[in-house]
């Protein structure tokens, strides 16, 4: 896979991370540096973790023959969907955001949104399967991508308000779509 498909790819599954990181960054009023390093090391880890787990379950099903057939559309619909979702939810966001005041760090919410932006990544892993791209590379890339738009997300958000969050998830939708657009036209023109 070449390089540039990596970064968009990894630029892509965090855009979801980064809007949740502006959002959670606005709320933010005690210890942001520490709050914002914690929620963008959670995104990084689960957006690392996800697309290994999803690769081994695509793996199994990608050895099958008769889904040999149909790898790149697999690979196409995985994609494509998750970016349509995308551009779905930075269409119908909710604007509402729980205000913390405290000094304690809020793992609880922190992990749940950490496993809700990640599903993608889950999904991305197992179309990775079907085209046999190689997995530990491109979840490092993603987890340290999202770890990095997850901090500036936070920054953003503590200093700057929501006003982002919303475009970032619907470029990394189109983004998405056009990377399964890509396999699919490598493979029919290929």
């Amino acid at each position: 896979m070449p390089l540039v498909h990596v970064m968009l790819l990894s630029c892509g599954v965090a855009a979801d991370a980064f809007a949740c990181s502006i959002a959670r960054g606005t709320v933010i009023r005690v210890n942001a540096v520490k709050r914002s390093l914690i929620l963008a090391g959670i995104f990084g880890v689960f957006q690392a973790l996800m697309p290994v787990i999803g690769w081994g379950i695509g793996y199994f099903f990608a050895e099958l023959s008769y889904i040999r057939a149909i790898d790149h559309w697999v690979a196409f619909l995985l994609l494509a969907g998750v970016g349509a979702k995308m551009i779905w939810d930075a269409l119908h966001q909710d604007a509402t955001v729980d205000v913390i005041d405290t000094g304690a760090v809020q793992l609880r919410p922190a992990l749940i949104l950490g496993l809700a932006t990640s599903i993608d990544a889950l999904a991305i892993g197992m179309g990775m399967a079907f085209i046999h791209a190689p997995i530990m590379a491109l979840a490092a890339a993603m987890g340290v991508t999202t770890f990095v738009l997850s901090l500036a997300g936070a920054w953003m958000g503590h200093h700057g308000g929501g006003r982002f969050g919303g475009w970032a998830t619907g470029l990394g939708g189109l983004v998405l779509i056009g990377l399964g657009s890509n396999i699919l036209l490598d493979h029919m023109l290929g």
